[in-house]
């Protein structure tokens, strides 16, 4: 469903005032380089949406971040949307195990790739971590997350009325059901990990991931397309080959890092009339915080992201942030 941007508060998604402007007037005039030291702020939130909160339903998003002071040279970013459909009940719950095994296979796997010893030098062999980072990823998270939905089965059987609901015809454009319990946990992923050395974005299923420059400029991390993710169709963490579908890339930094990268479920793109729309909200997020700063912006987001559902696609919106502080 097409929407608008929330109101135009200043420096709010949806401001009047050009992004661009407002974001090269608040940057800061130096810039730090790839190898020198670059602290992140992690901030965000996920709501529930217009449609679900009417319909009495749960917020089926999750988001979380590593560590957990949402702060340091390091940083580790999820967000995840549980499925919709009536087949997907336990899609809330598939939400919230997604970006906790998320946040747990990428911390310890930044602890086995990066030895301590190198934490704080550049002689990395990052073409070798990226080649490990390829190899492994997609299976372990995937494989873990479906470890953690089998163990959450064990102990919470599906009801009879759960079970029933999987064989519900398909009309939400969301994998075919099976007789698997799997399949009421479904759920897609972002994620991104920020490292003095690299940047690794990680995606499964629809949502939207966002880059800004210090001057407002955004764009995205060149991950492959799939022709699969048209309309509301996506693919998902619940299905056998789930692995196959997670995209990866991997950015050795190189220059400036972004000064803002945002992950989005796909409630909040949805919300807006078209993608350009929704690609100035990374400026407008960027301006908003450098102009307010990352509490004031952090205690507005919940408001801001529900009025936008109301105004627009009425899906639960999560939005995750890291801002770079030097």
């Amino acid at each position: 469903m097409s929407g608008k941007p929330a109101s135009g508060k200043p420096g709010s998604p949806g401001s009047s005032e050009p992004a661009s402007a407002k974001a090269a007037a608040a940057a800061p005039a130096e810039q730090p380089t790839a190898g020198e030291t670059t602290r992140w702020q992690a901030l965000g939130a996920s709501v529930p949406g217009a449609a679900h909160v009417r319909a009495g339903r749960p917020n089926q998003d999750a988001l979380r971040w590593w560590p957990r002071s949402g702060q340091g040279s390091t940083l580790i970013l999820a967000a995840a949307d549980g499925h919709g459909g009536v087949r997907y009940a336990r899609s809330h719950i598939g939400a919230a195990l997604a970006v906790r095994t998320a946040v747990q296979v990428l911390s310890r796997g930044l602890r086995d790739l990066i030895p301590t010893q190198h934490e704080l030098t550049n002689d990395l062999d990052l073409a070798q971590i990226k080649r490990d980072i390829e190899g492994w990823l997609p299976k372990i998270l995937v494989r873990r997350w479906q470890e953690r939905v089998q163990r959450h089965l064990r102990r919470y059987p599906l009801t009879r009325d759960e079970k029933a609901l999987l064989t519900t015809p398909a009309t939400d454009g969301k994998p075919a059901a099976v007789r698997s319990g799997l399949h009421a946990y479904g759920a897609t992923l972002l994620a991104v990990v920020l490292t003095p050395h690299f940047h690794l974005y990680v995606q499964l299923g629809d949502g939207d991931i966002l880059t800004v420059s210090a001057d407002g400029r955004v764009s995205g991390p060149p991950l492959a397309e799939d022709s699969r993710l048209l309309a509301n169709e996506t693919t998902s963490l619940c299905t056998a080959d789930a692995w196959s579908s997670v995209r990866i890339y991997f950015q050795p930094l190189v220059g400036a890092p972004p000064a803002l990268i945002l992950l989005a479920t796909d409630g909040y793109a949805n919300s807006f009339v078209d993608g350009a729309a929704f690609t100035q909200v990374g400026a407008d997020l960027l301006s908003a915080v450098q102009t307010q700063g990352v509490d004031a912006v952090n205690a507005a987001l919940p408001t801001w992201l529900a009025d936008t559902s109301s105004s627009g696609s009425g899906d639960d919106i999560t939005v995750a942030m890291a801002y770079r502080q030097g």
